[in-house]
């Protein structure tokens, strides 16, 4: 076989495929699941046909089982509820049901895989803005590790040997170069047990409160969260309005939407408690004292004219877009501090060196 048959022959025509479900896995199925649909193709034959196509094993065999039950006379967002609830989220099945309740399905199904992808998009840049401040941090903690394990010992018994009066500076390096060669391994150990119970404690429910009860009140983390926390409602109520799901069950998807965040998933459904008693949205969502002044002022401006849904359409572009701006100047700040920090403790390092060092010279001379 030629060379080029065998290039031929290995083509590329399809990712490689995987066992877990990715964000890109759900987004891929919504969009050529509402396409099929948008060009006429049966429920049940687009269902199938989307299976197929996914790249993620378990994805497939969830939906065929979907499938199957929707054959069996089943709907289907009761078929997604109740295979595939740890992948599809309440907010998302109850678009569903809307969009088969009016047949709007194709429709439905195009502004939720958009409404995923702008998350994923402003997720991922938030990610990539701390990208570089987090590996500067990680090498100005290896390179101080380094010299601490390593620079300073050497170092440090050649001054024993030569008998030399060191500076308080250097007794203070040297110190922390022992610290650090007798502990450091269970010092490291010690960091990833705390950080293991620590993750494991922030997966629990008052793990959740607290941390958001602490982020809200830190400054410039407070901001994020909550910058961030507005974008996710404002984006949520406006995609399930549009969908035609009704405004309690609106709010009751949008509660579980926060349910990573118990402080703010509270406040929404206290909020759908008073609209349900005959209050106003906004006044429920002002007396939690999370939402900002302009959110509050947008929905009530929303209920009055009846268009709460276009408005929220309208200011979820300005918190997500706020939402990045602000991690960009944060990243940016970041990134002189970590310089500047790392270039102190090396300071200190090389002076508790050089200065004995240029002591011992002078008397030499």
């Amino acid at each position: 076989m030629s060379l080029d048959g065998w290039m031929l022959q290995h083509a590329r025509v399809s990712a490689r495929r995987h066992r877990r479900v990715k964000l890109d896995d759900k987004m891929t199925f919504f969009q050529q699941f509402g396409s099929l649909l948008a060009s006429g193709t049966p429920m049940l034959q687009a269902l199938r046909l989307a299976s197929e196509q996914s790249q993620s094993e378990r994805l497939e065999e969830i939906l065929d089982e979907v499938a199957e039950r929707v054959s069996s006379g089943s709907q289907l967002h009761t078929a997604l509820n109740d295979t595939a609830e740890d992948l599809f989220p309440p907010h998302w099945v109850a678009m569903v049901a809307t969009g088969e309740a009016t047949g709007k399905m194709d429709q439905v199904l195009c502004d939720l895989n958009q409404q995923i992808r702008e998350a994923s998009e402003a997720r991922g840049k938030f990610i990539g803005s701390l990208i570089y401040p987090l590996v500067l941090m990680v090498v100005a903690v290896l390179v101080v590790m380094i010299m601490l394990w390593f620079v300073v010992p050497t170092f440090g018994n050649m001054f024993k040997e030569m008998n030399a009066t060191l500076p308080g500076i250097t007794l203070f390096v040297m110190d922390a170069s022992d610290l650090i060669a007798k502990y450091g391994i269970y010092i490291l150990g010690g960091l990833l047990v705390g950080g293991f119970f620590a993750r494991r404690w922030l997966k629990t429910e008052s793990g959740r409160r607290r941390s958001t009860s602490w982020m809200v009140a830190i400054p410039i983390v407070g901001d994020l969260v909550i910058q961030s926390a507005m974008y996710r409602f404002s984006s949520n109520l406006a995609l399930l309005l549009k969908s035609g799901v009704p405004m309690l069950e609106t709010m009751h998807s949008l509660g579980n939407v926060f349910r990573g965040q118990p402080p703010y998933r509270d406040a929404i459904l206290h909020a759908r408690n008073r609209l349900a008693a005959g209050r106003s949205l906004a006044e429920g969502l002002s007396e939690s004292g999370l939402f900002t002044p302009m959110m509050v002022n947008a929905v009530r401006v929303g209920e009055q004219s009846a268009q709460l849904g276009p408005v929220m359409s309208e200011i979820a572009p300005y918190y997500r877009e706020k939402t990045q701006a602000f991690m960009g100047r944060v990243s940016k700040l970041l990134e002189p501090v970590i310089i500047m920090a790392m270039g102190a403790v090396i300071s200190v390092v090389m002076l508790a060196i050089y200065i004995p060092m240029f002591e011992m010279a002078g008397k030499v001379n």
